[in-house]
């Protein structure tokens, strides 16, 4: 009787040490994450920090087009490529708006009408555009040369994200995509230190603006240069705005948060990632906030605020 009494005591106890632990938000300081500020990673996990959200369209089916605003492009096509030239310079389109609507527009013409992969004309890496081929320039080799155009004669480029549904296999098919009108997903950089704690394609997290106090379950959807970019979808939510695909030149920033100071919360492999099916992209929704629940909830995360 006493060791049936003593076993129930000690499984009480274990299972009040682990929800605990669930419910925590100690950790130790973290600085290995690009973008962001005072982070942290927790004893299950987590990583968490501060940042701002910044918009990214990538994945949007009216994206990128070559004549941009006038053919009604949300993003202006200097914002999708790196520009390499035979003198050895090479630059981002959106470095400046001089730079953006006239060197790299001219310099991007020059290279099209050469055929995208004469090194002695220059080259572009498209990233935010989906690009095919490769060639060398300088000893230097540079992929994703020749910008795709979606199949559906739209005459728009196709954008992708790196979190993509794998069962539709041409790259080429903007469907593959993840939409980001509807889908509250988040950028991050490449990283070993990321992925080998879980913060890969289709793992989940959540984030809340410390001055709007709306929590935000999201997926990761796409790769960047740091933490600190998000869909319109995540941008609008955060906001109190409602998911609409209504976006347009004149509302696609809206929401955009350009201080420092939005949670960012990434559960890592503490809930599995999902797969992408574009079939019911509100899948994703359902998961992000399924796993929001199962890491913590509003409770673990007001403790993460303070």
């Amino acid at each position: 009787m006493r060791s049936a009494l003593y076993a129930i005591v000690t499984a009480v106890f274990s299972l009040t040490s682990a929800n605990a632990q669930t419910a925590s938000c100690t950790g130790s300081a973290l600085s290995d994450v690009r973008g962001l500020r005072n982070g942290k990673i927790l004893e299950d996990g987590t990583i968490l920090g501060i940042s701002n959200l910044h918009i990214n369209i990538d994945g949007y089916a009216k994206a990128y087009h070559p004549r941009n605003a006038v053919a009604g492009a949300l993003i202006h096509l200097c914002n999708a490529g790196e520009v390499f030239l035979p003198n050895g310079t090479r630059y981002h389109g959106s470095v400046d708006n001089s730079t953006c609507t006239g060197r790299f527009m001219n310099d991007v013409a020059r290279i099209r009408d050469a055929g995208w992969r004469d090194p002695s004309v220059g080259l572009v890496r498209w990233y935010g555009i989906f690009g095919k081929g490769e060639a060398r320039i300088r000893g230097q080799r540079v992929k994703g040369i020749e910008p795709v155009f979606q199949e559906n004669g739209s005459g728009f480029f196709v954008s992708p994200t790196s979190f993509a549904d794998q069962i539709l296999t041409n790259a080429a098919d903007q469907r593959r995509y993840v939409n980001p009108l509807r889908v509250p997903a988040a950028v991050v950089p490449s990283s070993s230190f990321l992925t080998e704690r879980g913060v890969v394609m289709g793992s989940f997290g959540v984030a809340i603006d410390r001055r709007t106090r709306v929590p935000v379950p999201f997926v990761v959807g796409d790769a960047g240069p740091r933490v600190g970019e998000g869909t319109p979808a995540l941008a609008r939510s955060l906001a109190g705005l409602p998911i609409t695909d209504d976006v347009t030149r004149r509302n696609r920033f809206a929401g955009q948060v350009d201080e420092a100071r939005v949670l960012w919360v990434f559960f890592g492999s503490t809930i599995p990632p999902a797969k992408y099916n574009h079939m019911d992209e509100q899948a994703l929704v359902r998961s992000a906030k399924d796993a929001f629940s199962r890491w913590g909830g509003t409770a673990r995360l007001d403790r993460c605020l303070h």
